[in-house]
């Protein structure tokens, strides 16, 4: 097996021998593994469904994939536990776990002589996520690979949120936005830190809710969006919404909320816009600058191939590495 069979290509598919593509779709594509839900992971999935003749992910990720429209025939769905294999003309692929959202996978190919790798997102290496030493190729997301991109203690940022929200909800409801996945790991920390103001959940924040629930990530008092139960909720005038990010948009103008778009591009920092009630909140479910470096440290891949689809820094992250670790180091695309 030669390094080169292993790239990033200009549609965002992670290529792998054996006919293999990874979040997104290649040509001659015949097994097309999933490692977690979010958009730029499931990248032209209705063609590899179509044209592939595996879709690989998690149990929970195939659940989710199915549940947000997508449509995997049965006989093409594989579910792959942490740690299980399945066999490739006598090599194995299986899965790792990373922490980034609930069922996002890593994944290891491993032959009689050669092991290939993919971090996927991931963060908390080696805590949260496992780290995949000594592959001969490791492919890593690398979406903060710019030093700027460094966290201040993730932790504090979740107290500042966590009590900015207790405010607000003292004055009125809360609108939050975020993505599939992130919005459940607001949902556990608020109610871990006791607030009890109903989650009225969208359509599908409130499908995604229902399989996660089948896997023991449980959120008690949620109510779906538009039912009656919500008009009840709504007229008492005590809760939190959350809606998908691209909503939040056309949503923000609703008067009597205040509304909260979470994301990752602002890593350490709590913005209040000038127009409206409304605040950018910036926790992460990517390695930060520090997490990457240690990631591969630790790992110490024979090469490195940097995801350069997927991040603006990948350049910058790779002559870094190559400085820093002495590591041998790409770029694909």
């Amino acid at each position: 097996m030669a390094l080169g069979q292993v790239r990033v290509d200009s549609n965002g598919a992670i290529e792998f021998p054996y006919r293999i593509c990874i979040d997104g779709h290649g040509n001659g594509c015949l097994t097309r593994v999933v490692t977690h839900i979010h958009a730029d992971h499931t990248l032209h999935l209705d063609k590899s469904i179509v044209m592939s003749r595996r879709i690989i992910g998690t149990p929970i990720t195939i659940e989710l994939l199915n549940v947000l429209g997508y449509n995997i025939p049965s006989v093409k769905a594989v579910m792959l536990n942490y740690g299980d294999a399945v066999s490739f003309e006598g090599a194995k692929l299986r899965f790792e776990i990373a922490q980034h959202i609930p069922g996002t996978a890593q994944v290891v190919l491993h032959d009689t002589d050669f092991t290939t790798a993919y971090t996927s997102d991931f963060k908390n290496p080696g805590a949260g996520t496992k780290i995949i030493k000594d592959a001969d190729v490791l492919v890593i997301d690398a979406t903060y690979g710019d030093p700027k991109y460094s966290r201040v203690n993730e932790e504090q940022i979740w107290e500042e949120f966590i009590k900015m929200v207790k405010r607000l909800l003292t004055v009125a409801p809360v609108a939050i936005y975020a993505y599939y996945g992130k919005a459940h790991e607001v949902m556990s920390k608020l109610r871990e830190a006791g607030i009890d103001a109903p989650f009225i959940l969208s359509h599908h924040h409130w499908k995604v809710n229902r399989v996660l629930s089948k896997f023991g990530y449980n959120i008690r008092d949620i109510v779906l969006y538009g039912s009656r139960e919500c008009e009840e909720i709504k007229r008492d005038g005590w809760f939190i919404e959350f809606h998908h990010t691209i909503l939040f948009k056309s949503f923000k103008t609703r008067i009597g909320l205040h509304h909260i778009f979470l994301t990752g591009r602002f890593v350490k920092t709590i913005i209040k816009l000038n127009e409206g009630n409304c605040w950018i909140i910036g926790i992460s479910g990517h390695a930060d600058f520090n997490e990457l470096m240690y990631y591969i440290d630790e790992a110490r891949p024979r090469l490195l191939v940097v995801d350069g689809f997927r991040s603006s820094h990948a350049e910058k992250f790779a002559e870094i590495v190559r400085e820093r670790l002495s590591l041998r180091v790409v770029v694909s695309p």
